[in-house]
């Protein structure tokens, strides 16, 4: 019977074990889900939200398949939705089927710029007839995907997710295996040793007694006398008794009643101590059959024990399965209250670049800087430059084309990034402030000022300026806040920003006697030492200007001043405005000189009737809040200078 249990637990083990691997291998749930757009579309562009990619838990693998060049760019949400602005699009959501839908939006039908290459982008993937990216996008952020421009998206788009499938079935089915087949072999050892311990002794009597002897035996039995001598078998299992065999020459009840009966001289008990004839010539064989059988029944014990552990080693490992291998109720969704902020990251509007993106913009526009300076191409200098930046670039262009000889414009500073000061917005224009170092020790910080006009187009540079020696930037927020803009008639600061250009001018003109004098702090500020009111009149007493009429006149320049908020309060504030410089002569005869490259640009290198040559200065300042205390004055932080334009007066 312990055969037929140990057979059928087996059985029923194998049956279980197999269904149970089957719930992993023939039977198991696909691997990824995806999600594939069922219908093309005509839009240009496609937008998966972030909520979308996070449909389902696990890194997300996107493909896309079309005719041609396929693009996909990963931004913020609000950047990817101001690079579409009225523009047709599609917006991608994920159904109950696991299906991506198509929601048309409605705009502008024009064809659309190529998508790659904008600085917005925190990456880019790009392949001639499909694409894969692989990605972990995060809620706030979006997929948009185009063709080639001005022709409609790919239609094939998928969206793959790891799916780490639940098998609830898998444990209970293994863990039923191995019991049973941890019965099997427990109904096995059982089987085994009950049928060893019915099997006995299997030696035989030398020879069975005749009906005789037998007869005497039982007489003499009875009679009191004693037995012949007996043996026992020691190779009982277990170390039972044996059976017990009789002597081959046993005497008859006489001999051996005179045998058995000791003589007059023998010590008492002499023949009970007699050994037997079988085991005097071996003394020590029982001592070493019996440590053979307790080494071979150690054997055994451990034997049964492995054969069974196994198998409960296994079902207390299985238990320790994750929960996609056990039943489980489904939980319900605990309804949670609309996330708070937590930081002041959060409560705040996003900054305009990160720093990675912003080490990106500055790498590209020294290369594009670098690449125009080389080629004194304007044009290539207009992918990085815009505003005074480009126009005081293009002058020098103009006049090193004529006369190689003459002085570059300064190039962009090649060191690290010592400050980083991005605009909290999400619309556009937008601003960013660095301070970058140069390699060379030995020259002083510029403080970049970029801009991005509108969400199609770069940041280019507006403003460099040097930093002035001993002058103190005031304390800004860091990266990942970033500042404010302000308009240029806030209140918020001690004076209007765009009052400040026109007065400190005025001030470089008239000195102490300017109305706007007392708005700036003439301590720490080199640009008035270099070109302000003082400095003129020392050049105007100059020998070389004896003859000489010379007058000064300034202007605002076309660029709108930038500014960022600090943390006091106040701002840091660029601008530019034009200074004239107008020569002519005291009297007839007598002829003006024009320098080297203000000759190129009005064409003449003297000229009887006199030179106007105007210079463009870029200046950064500090202006403190509306609330500062009494006597705080703005201070110059930072300038540059450059010829701008040159003619002869008529």
């Amino acid at each position: 019977m312990r055969y037929i249990l140990a057979a059928v637990s087996l059985v029923i083990s194998l049956v279980l074990l197999g269904l149970g691997i089957g719930q992993r291998t023939i039977w198991a749930p696909p691997e990824t889900i995806v999600a594939q757009v069922a219908e093309p579309t005509e839009s240009q562009v496609v937008v998966i939200p972030g909520e979308a990619m996070n449909a389902h838990d696990g890194v997300q693998t996107l493909t896309v398949e079309g005719e041609g060049p396929v693009t996909a760019v990963v931004g913020r949400s609000h950047d990817v939705e101001g690079w579409i602005g009225e523009s047709a699009h599609a917006i991608a959501s994920v159904d109950e089927t696991d299906a991506l839908v198509l929601d048309e939006q409605r705009g502008d039908e024009e064809p659309l710029p190529a998508i790659a290459g904008n600085d917005m982008w925190i990456e880019e993937a790009q392949g001639e007839g499909s694409l894969e990216l692989t990605i972990d996008l995060p809620v706030g952020y979006a997929v948009a995907i185009t063709g080639a421009p001005g022709e409609a998206a790919p239609a094939a788009i998928g969206v793959a997710w790891p799916f780490d499938a639940k098998t609830p079935l898998f444990g209970p089915l293994i863990t039923a295996g191995l019991v049973f087949l941890a019965l099997a072999l427990l109904f096995l050892l059982l089987a085994l040793r009950h049928h060893r311990r019915r099997r006995g002794p299997q030696r035989r009597s030398h020879r069975e007694l005749s009906r005789a002897e037998r007869r005497a035996l039982r007489r003499e039995a009875q009679e009191g006398l004693p037995l012949p001598a007996k043996r026992i078998s020691p190779a009982t299992p277990g170390g039972e008794r044996g059976a017990i065999e009789a002597d081959a020459s046993t005497p008859s009840s006489e001999d051996a009643a005179s045998e058995s009966s000791p003589g007059p001289d023998a010590e008492p008990g002499a023949a009970a101590s007699a050994p037997e004839a079988g085991t005097a010539s071996a003394p020590d064989a029982p001592e070493r059959e019996s440590g053979t059988r307790e080494r071979r029944a150690t054997r055994s014990r451990r034997g049964r024990f492995g054969l069974v552990a196994l198998p409960v080693v296994a079902i207390v490992g299985l238990t320790g399965c994750g929960p996609q291998y056990w039943p489980s109720g489904e939980s319900e969704a605990v309804p949670t209250d609309a996330p708070t902020p937590s930081t002041l990251e959060e409560t705040l509007p996003p900054v305009a670049l990160t720093e990675n993106q912003f080490d990106r913009v500055l790498e590209s526009t020294r290369e594009t800087v670098a690449e125009a300076d080389a080629a004194l191409d304007a044009g290539i200098a207009e992918r990085r430059l815009a505003g005074p930046m480009l126009e005081a670039r293009r002058t020098n262009y103009q006049v090193r084309s004529q006369n190689a000889e003459l002085a570059e414009a300064p190039g962009i500073p090649d060191g690290d990034v010592e400050l980083l000061l991005p605009q909290q917005t999400e619309v556009w224009p937008r601003s960013v402030m660095a301070v970058v170092g140069w390699q060379d020790g030995a020259q002083a910080q510029s403080a970049l000022m970029f801009q991005q006009p509108d969400a199609r187009s770069n940041y280019r540079l507006v403003y460099m300026m040097t930093l002035a020696s001993g002058v103190q930037l005031p304390a800004v927020a860091s990266p990942t806040i970033g500042a404010a803009s302000l308009p240029g008639d806030t209140p918020l600061l001690l004076h209007q920003p765009n009052e400040i250009t026109a007065a400190y001018a005025d001030v470089i003109l008239n000195g102490a006697e300017s109305q706007y004098n007392a708005w700036f702090r003439e301590e720490g500020d080199a640009l008035r030492a270099e070109i302000g009111r003082p400095a003129k009149d020392a050049m105007r007493a100059l020998p070389e200007f004896e003859l000489s009429n010379l007058e000064w006149s300034v202007a605002e320049d076309e660029q709108a001043p930038m500014l960022l908020v600090t943390n006091e309060g106040g701002a840091l504030l660029a601008t530019s405005f034009l200074e004239t410089q107008r020569t002519t002569p005291r009297e007839s005869g007598v002829e003006i000189e024009a320098q080297a490259g203000a000759g190129i640009l009005a064409g003449v290198q003297q000229s009887d009737t006199g030179i106007e040559t105007t210079y463009q200065i870029q200046v950064l300042f500090s202006v403190p809040p509306a609330d500062a205390p009494e006597g705080t004055q703005i201070q110059v932080v930072g300038y540059s200078q450059s010829l701008v334009s040159a003619r002869e007066v008529q």
